[in-house]
């Protein structure tokens, strides 16, 4: 791609939100894990199974429940328990100040509380000595300004005399990426590289030295270029870039070049130009089944016709979109049909 085509990519012209890329990176399996490792107590995770962590499926083809599933839900056998006890955390990003976040949170705490209630009361376990799974909250935030919003539920509660002590006090685990350091411990995982690349891309995607600090990151990362998982997060943050970095303009042509000598990939502009050529269907059903599909040939060539079938008769809009944004960073056509299921 010339650098006179680069600089007119719009945000009309990918399709990979803060919360798809949030979710691409989070929902993957070791992501989740390093995550977790990072936030919860020691004496917490000596408890957990990490290994058999799962994530939670989001069913974006249910208009009801799509509404009230956190961004990301994930399920961790607790360890010396039946294997249907799990520990359950709902993580809901933020890339802009709201002071509701915790509000939504005890809705997704709520679900899965139910959930996990009615199965124990279909298995004959619900008695004197039932107990709910634990559950908890978590924000993460990569906003232009540290996190205003409440975190404790009872925060939004308005004040009575006396009744303080009584209120649901559901409390949540703040990430507040605007307010730590480029360099704090939080940002890497030496297990996980992929995890520097990011939250350092989060945290620096409003910032006007954009640029400069992903390509940092990448270089530093370079020895990792040949792992699946990072190249598969390098092509979403690419896009990732390309749609929200409003200060990258400038130093377009210079990055892509760093992406393309890590990755040795020079497929996205090509997808870059299909999805521009079929933006103007946006709002539209098919327009957007082909869209998926014309992602997919661009990078895997044959399609079986069982995953094709399947996108065509998607009608949901919202679906489509997502599984747009999962044909452009995933690894094989086999990942995709996968993330149909």
């Amino acid at each position: 791609m010339s650098k006179e085509k680069s600089t007119s990519i719009t945000s009309e012209d990918l399709k990979l939100t803060h919360d798809g890329y949030f979710r691409e990176a989070f929902q993957a399996k070791r992501f989740a894990q390093a995550f977790l490792k990072k936030k919860l107590p020691k004496e917490t995770l000596d408890r957990l199974n990490l290994k058999r962590l799962t994530v939670e499926k989001r069913d974006l083809t249910d208009d009801w429940f799509k509404d009230t599933i956190a961004d990301v839900a994930y399920r961790v056998p607790i360890k010396g328990t039946k294997e249907y006890v799990n520990f359950f955390v709902v993580v809901e990003h933020k890339s802009r100040q709201d002071f509701l976040t915790i509000f939504q949170l005890w809705g997704y705490v709520y679900q899965i509380c139910r959930r996990e209630f009615l199965a124990a009361q279909k298995r004959g376990e619900v008695n004197a000595g039932y107990r709910l799974p634990p559950v908890i909250a978590m924000i993460l935030y990569h906003g232009k300004s540290k996190f205003q919003g409440q975190t404790e539920l009872s925060e939004l509660f308005a004040p009575l005399p006396g009744l303080e002590d009584y209120l649901p006090k559901l409390q949540a685990i703040l990430v507040d990426l605007s307010a730590i350091g480029d360099n704090d411990p939080l940002m890497n995982d030496p297990e996980v590289p992929e995890f520097r690349v990011v939250l350092m891309t989060l945290k620096v995607i409003f910032r006007k030295d954009v640029a400069m600090k992903i390509r940092e990151v990448l270089e530093e990362l370079k020895p990792y270029s040949d792992d699946p998982a990072m190249r598969r997060i390098i092509r979403a943050t690419w896009v990732y870039l390309m749609n929200n970095a409003k200060h990258l303009r400038r130093s377009y042509s210079t990055l892509q070049g760093t992406f393309q000598k890590i990755t040795g990939e020079k497929v996205m502009p090509t997808m870059v130009e299909i999805w521009k050529a079929e933006a103007k269907a946006e709002g539209k059903a098919e327009g957007k089944a082909e869209t998926v599909l014309k992602f997919l040939r661009a990078r895997f060539k044959k399609i079986p016709k069982s995953v094709e079938n399947t996108i065509c008769k998607m009608k949901d809009p919202i679906a489509l979109d997502s599984w747009a944004e999962h044909a452009a960073v995933c690894q094989s056509i086999d990942e995709f049909a996968e993330a149909l299921k």
